[in-house]
């Protein structure tokens, strides 16, 4: 998630990039999640009006690769991949979330983008990136409350069993034996995720609000359960925290993945 503005800072050469995604663009399908553009929009309404354009670019780095696909929330696409049922949140699927990215980009100003004045092949349209921000905000505040109150003895740490029946009830998926056993199969990563931040909650110094993006990082781990799906990451703290997953080489530091592309390159 930090690739975007690690490109825009320099801190990946424009070569490097390109490399990568002419490396992918021959052995692997390119997809956004729907969590990560979630945290470029919350980003992009964080920042004042003088910062829109580069926060906006953000987004459009993230685009940029053809032949990309855009991908439902986390619940539904493991409700979709692994139960073969229908997404529930129809403002996630593939063509609202494009429509949605190219009203941002086609956007000169904030300003533009609340009172409806972005023009798109002739028509004018708008969006409230605030209120999707908020829900962001609202995932993080809820998720370091949970941690903290396991952290103060109020709850118990869940257990595989509990866990992947909250998990189900949540993607609207009947809480069966079989279900659950399927569920854990395909959300190892996920699982092992949450294990290492019950640790976390252990001790005193860790302050779940200040890491909030542990909680989108969870939620990325959740796109794994397609056996064919690798996460691209420069955060190597996710793949510590899941030592010892089915899942784990399918999550790749972007330095990784540049040395394929290189080794690949006559």
């Amino acid at each position: 998630m930090h690739i975007p503005a690690y490109m825009q800072k320099g801190k990946i050469a424009r070569a490097d990039w390109e490399s990568v995604l002419k490396y992918m663009s021959s052995r692997a399908r390119y997809a956004i999640s729907s969590i990560t553009l979630y945290e470029l929009v919350a980003g992009i309404d964080g920042g004042d009006d003088a910062h829109f354009p580069e926060n906006r670019d953000q987004l459009r780095i993230l685009y940029e690769p053809a032949h990309r696909e855009l991908f439902p929330l986390a619940s539904d696409f493991v409700r979709r991949t692994v139960f073969g049922l229908p997404i529930r949140v129809k403002t996630f699927k593939s063509d609202k979330l494009k429509k949605w990215i190219q009203v941002i980009l086609h956007a000169r100003t904030k300003a533009d983008l609340r009172n409806g004045r972005v023009m798109v092949r002739g028509q004018s349209y708008g969006t409230d990136l605030a209120s999707r921000a908020s829900e962001i905000r609202k995932g993080k505040r809820q998720d370091a409350e949970r941690l903290e109150k396991l952290r103060s003895g109020k709850l118990h740490a869940s257990t595989p069993d509990t866990w992947a029946g909250a998990v189900l009830t949540r993607m609207d998926v009947s809480t069966t034996a079989e279900n659950k056993s399927r569920l854990l199969s395909a959300m190892d990563a996920a699982w092992r995720y949450e294990l290492a931040r019950y640790e976390l909650a252990k001790t005193q110094a860790y302050d779940f609000v200040d890491h909030g993006s542990d909680w989108l990082d969870g939620q990325l781990l959740y796109y794994l359960s397609d056996p064919l799906m690798h996460i691209v990451t420069f955060d190597s703290k996710i793949k510590h925290r899941v030592q010892g997953s089915i899942q784990l080489s399918r999550i790749l530091h972007f330095d990784d993945l540049l040395a394929m592309a290189r080794a690949a390159t006559p």
